[in-house]
C-alpha cells in the first residue's frame, strides 16, 4: 500500500503522510520523478516540466518471437544491441533486457498522432492499430517486429521535458534522478544516470555521517553530479531532434546500431 507524502520540512529531514503519519530521519532523497513534490522544496523547485511535442509508445516483446521469425530474426543477433530506426519526424529505439530476453521498445513520434490516447502517467494503454499506423512509412520487417507487440502491454505517453534547476538540494534534502534532471529517452539514459546520483549519494553519505555534515554532503553530491547529468540530458535533447531534409535519410531503412 502506498500513502502520499503531503509535505515536507528539509531543515529537519521530516515528511508528513496523508494519514497524519510523520516520519523523520537523517536526510530526505527525492527520487520522485519528474512530476516531483520534492523538488518544490529547492531553490527554483518552481520550475515545472513542459511537452516536447513529442510522445512515446513504450512495450515489451519475448525476443524469441524476434528470432523465430525470418523477417525479424535480424533484428536478434547481438546480445546487448541497441537499434534505433529513424524517420524525418519519428524514430523507432530497441534494446534487450531482462538478460537479453526481452526488447524493450522507445517509438517517439509528433504528440499529435496519438493524441487522443497520450498522456503523462504508464497506465495509459495504447493501440497496436494506432501504432502501426504511425510507423507505417518503416521497412516491412520493422512493421513485422512491431506487429508482435501484445496489444494490452502498449502505453503512450506525452514526452516531458524541463529547464536546468539552479540547485538540487536544500539542507537535508537532495533530489535524484528525473526529479532532478528528467530525460528525454533518446539515448536511453535516464536510468543510467539515475543510478550514477545513488552511486555518489553513497560515497558522499558513508554509514556513520553526522547530521550536522548532511547539508554539506549533499552540496557535494550536487556539485559532483550536476555538470555531468545535465550535459548528457542536453545530449539526449539533441540526439532527439527530427532530422533535416539534407540528411537525405531514407525512413524505410535508416538504423543506427550500438552494441553495447
Amino acid at each position: 500500500m502506498y500513502i502520499k507524502v503531503v509535505s515536507l520540512d528539509s531543515a529537519s529531514a521530516t515528511i508528513s503522510l496523508e494519514n497524519g503519519t510523520q516520519i523523520i530521519g537523517d536526510v530526505v532523497i527525492g527520487a520522485d520523478g519528474v512530476h516531483s513534490i520534492a523538488r518544490k522544496h529547492t531553490p527554483g523547485g518552481n520550475v515545472k516540466p513542459f511537452g516536447s511535442g513529442k510522445s512515446a509508445f513504450r512495450f515489451l516483446v519475448p525476443r524469441q518471437l524476434a528470432a523465430e521469425d525470418h523477417k525479424t530474426e535480424q533484428f536478434n543477433q547481438n546480445n546487448g544491441e541497441l537499434i534505433i530506426w529513424y524517420g524525418d519526424d519519428r524514430r523507432v529505439i530497441m534494446y534487450p533486457t531482462s538478460n537479453n530476453t526481452l526488447l524493450n521498445f522507445i517509438c517517439v513520434h509528433p504528440e499529435a498522432e496519438s493524441a487522443d490516447e497520450s498522456g503523462e502517467t504508464w497506465d495509459q494503454t495504447g493501440n497496436l492499430a494506432k501504432l502501426l499506423q504511425v510507423y507505417a512509412s518503416f521497412d516491412p520487417a520493422v512493421l513485422t517486429l512491431l506487429g508482435k507487440a501484445d496489444p494490452q502491454s502498449i502505453r503512450v505517453w506525452k514526452l516531458l521535458d524541463m529547464e536546468v534547476i539552479p540547485s538540487w538540494t536544500n539542507e537535508r534534502l537532495a533530489l535524484l534522478g528525473d526529479a532532478a534532471h528528467p530525460f528525454l529517452p533518446h539515448q536511453g539514459q535516464g536510468a543510467g544516470v539515475a543510478i550514477e546520483d545513488a552511486a555518489a549519494l553513497s560515497v558522499v553519505l558513508p554509514l556513520g555521517t553526522k547530521p550536522d555534515e548532511i547539508a554539506e554532503r549533499l552540496k557535494l553530491y550536487e556539485e559532483i553530479r550536476m555538470e555531468r547529468a545535465n550535459k548528457i540530458q542536453e545530449f539526449s535533447r539533441l540526439a532527439g531532434k527530427d532530422l533535416v531534409e539534407e540528411a537525405k535519410i531514407d525512413s524505410k531503412c535508416a538504423v543506427l546500431q550500438i552494441i553495447s
